[in-house]
C-alpha cells in the first residue's frame, strides 16, 4: 500500500513530553502514514521511548544518530521518507487527531503543493482536546508570490508561513532543498524556497497544531550569540530573491532583514559581553547591503539616513536614535 504521508519528528531529550506528541500522531484519523522518529543523540530516555513505540506500531520507523541538531534530524528524515507528502511535528508539541486527514484531503482536492493550517499556542501544563475538530473558517489559495507576501503582512502571518510544522508538503518540493545544518533558525533557511517552488499554496483557517510554549525551548531562551543565525538567514533570503529576479520580494525581504538586523545588533550589544568580533562581522554583511537599502522603495528616507549613519559609525547611529526617542 502506498504511503500517503511521512511524518517526521526530530527527537532530543524530551522524555516527559514525547509520549504526548507520539500519541497524538498515532491517534490521527488518517491512517496511511509512516512516522519517522529521528533520535538526535538523546541522553535521556527519549531514544528508548521511540523504540518502545516502534515495537507497538509497524508504521513507526526509528533512526538513532549522533547529535547534529534539529536541522540534521529533519534532513535525515527526509532522506528515508517514502510518503507522497511530508509533514513535520516537533517533539514537544502535539496535534489535533484530524490534522493530517484535513491537510491531506485539502491538498489532494485542490492539487496544492503546500497546505497550511493555523496553530494554537498552549502552555506546557495544558492539554488541549485533540478529539475536537476545529471549525474551518475559510480556505484561501495563493500562488508562490502571494503566499510569500503573506509573510510580511503581520508577525502572526510570518510565523504561520515560516515554521515547518503546520504544513503538508508535496514530497517533490524537497528534491533539491534541505535544512541548513548548524543554523538554529533552520526553518528561516528554507521556508521561502519551499513557498517559491510551490505552484499552489492552500491555507485553511483551522487551529490543528498545538504549539507548546516551553520555558526551556529555543524560542524562549535568553539572547545568545547563535541567534545571529537568524540575521544571516534573512540576508540569504534577500539574496535568493535577487538571484531569481523577484524585485518586489527582494525589496520586502531586504527591509525585513534591515529591521531584524538593528533589533538583534543592539540587543546583543546591550546584553552580551566580549562580542566585538561577532558584531564587526555582522556589520560587515550589513555594509555590503547599504547601496541596495538606499535604493529600496519599501524603506523611508529617514530610515535610509539612519542606515548611512550606522555604516559610518554605529555609535553615532545609536546617539542619534536615542536622542530622537527622548
Amino acid at each position: 500500500m502506498a504511503i500517503k504521508v511521512s511524518i517526521i519528528v526530530p527527537v532530543f531529550n524530551l522524555e516527559n513530553l514525547l509520549p504526548k506528541c507520539i500519541d497524538s500522531i498515532l491517534a490521527q484519523t488518517l491512517s496511511d502514514f509512516e512516522l519517522i522518529l529521528v533520535d538526535d543523540g538523546s541522553t535521556d530516555r527519549s531514544g528508548e521511548i521511540c523504540d518502545v513505540y516502534s515495537n507497538r506500531d509497524q508504521r513507526i520507523k526509528v533512526i538513532h544518530q549522533q547529535n547534529g541538531g534539529v536541522s540534521s534530524a529533519r534532513n535525515t528524515g527526509l532522506e528515508v521518507a517514502k510518503g507522497d507528502y511530508i509533514g513535520f511535528v516537533d517533539s514537544d508539541d502535539y496535534i489535533n487527531k484530524y490534522m493530517f486527514e484535513t491537510l491531506y484531503k485539502t491538498a489532494t482536492k485542490y492539487d496544492a503543493d503546500l497546505t497550511v493550517c493555523s496553530y494554537r499556542e498552549v502552555l506546557e501544563e495544558q492539554y488541549h482536546d485533540i478529539d475536537k475538530l476545529n471549525v474551518i473558517n475559510e480556505t484561501q489559495h495563493y500562488n508562490n508570490r502571494k503566499a510569500i507576501q503573506q509573510m510580511y503582512i503581520a508577525k502572526s502571518h510570518y510565523i504561520t508561513y515560516v515554521v515547518p510544522w503546520n504544513k503538508l508538503y508535496r514530497r517533490q518540493l524537497f528534491k533539491t532543498i534541505r535544512y541548513e545544518e548548524g543554523n538554529i533558525y533552520d526553518d528561516e533557511t528554507v521556508a521561502h524556497k519551499l513557498l517559491y517552488n510551490s505552484k499552489k499554496i492552500t491555507f485553511i483557517d483551522a487551529k490543528l497544531y498545538y504549539y507548546v510554549q516551553r520555558k526551556g525551548s529555543q524560542m524562549n531562551s535568553a539572547f545568545h550569540i547563535k541567534k545571529f543565525d537568524k540575521i544571516y538567514a534573512l540576508k540569504e533570503r534577500a539574496t535568493y530573491f535577487k538571484q531569481v529576479e523577484e524585485a518586489d520580494l527582494y525589496r520586502k525581504s531586504l527591509k525585513h532583514y534591515m529591521d531584524m538586523f538593528f533589533w538583534y545588533y543592539f540587543l546583543a550589544k546591550s546584553e552580551l559581553n566580549d562580542i566585538g568580533k561577532e558584531l564587526k562581522e555582522l556589520k560587515r554583511t550589513f555594509d555590503k547591503s547599504l547601496i541596495h537599502l538606499l535604493r529600496n522603495k519599501e524603506i523611508s528616507w529617514k530610515q535610509k539616513i539612519m542606515c548611512v549613519f550606522f555604516t559610518i559609525n554605529p555609535s553615532l547611529f545609536e546617539l542619534i536614535k536615542n536622542g530622537r526617542s527622548k
